[in-house]
């Protein structure tokens, strides 16, 4: 099983893995510049993040700002990709989320590095289209198929509770489950079996799971797993987030 998401640890988490800071993620099209602002208020930017394609296929990051954000990868080069497709995946495309911890009606403001915590305005686009979940962009992601509002100047603004619960599972390293935020653990994997969860409900730091779709093999039929856990400590991720798996 190829998995393409995000697969977070304990070991990452000891090196510095991205945090859930603010109010969601905010992933951006590597296709245009985004010029970069220090304030909202300001009228020009003080510098302009852009994007260019490497000899090997791979899309470069080029900013004057030290980028450290929740994602950055290039995505495949023209190599890998041949490889993947052989495979029967998808080539694998760049990928730029950043943490939003404020957005008004012209502006986010996002972490630019998740290190030292420094922060950059993207200012909303005359033009352009922002959708409230990933699979808006997907339905609107074709410029001739019928019932696609397509524009290739899209962004997606993903509030933390939208982002878990359209994962396609989370797992959590010495999982206890309880029938309440912070209240009686009805279960608790002792084994440390791979228990593969869909979320339902998000309040706060806890998450609502239950047994993820299609999934339902990796679980004892006399068990109940429907209840709560802690997802974050703070801004520390406390499980494994996995987007999305080509299988």
């Amino acid at each position: 099983m190829a998995i393409l998401g995000l697969l977070y640890s304990c070991d990452t988490q000891k090196q510095g893995r991205p945090q859930a800071i603010g109010y969601g993620l905010l992933t951006v099209n590597t296709q245009f510049p985004i010029p970069l602002y220090r304030s909202e208020a300001d009228e020009l930017p003080f510098d302009t993040l852009k994007f260019e394609t490497n000899k090997s296929g791979k899309i470069l990051f080029l900013s004057g700002v030290k980028l450290k954000p929740y994602i950055m990868s290039e995505g495949d080069s023209d190599k890998e990709g041949e490889e993947h497709t052989k495979m029967g995946l998808v080539r694998f495309g760049p990928e730029l989320k950043f943490c939003v911890v404020d957005t008004g009606k012209s502006y986010f403001r996002v972490i630019s590095n998740q290190v030292s915590r420094e922060e950059f305005v993207i200012r909303k686009e005359p033009g352009a289209v922002y959708y409230a979940e990933e699979r808006m962009l997907s339905d609107n992601n074709c410029s001739n198929c019928p019932g696609s509002k397509y524009n290739p100047r899209w962004y997606v603004f993903e509030t933390w509770e939208r982002y878990l619960k359209r994962a396609e599972f989370i797992t959590k390293d010495s999982l206890v489950i309880y029938d309440l935020p912070g209240g009686r653990a009805i279960f608790e994997n002792k084994e440390r079996t791979f228990l593969p969860f869909a979320v339902t409900k998000v309040k706060g730091d806890w998450i609502k799971v239950k047994k993820g779709f299609g999934r339902e093999s990796n679980f004892s039929a006399g068990e109940n797993y429907d209840g709560w856990i802690k997802w974050r400590e703070g801004t520390d991720i406390l499980i494994d987030i996995i987007e999305r798996t080509y299988e």
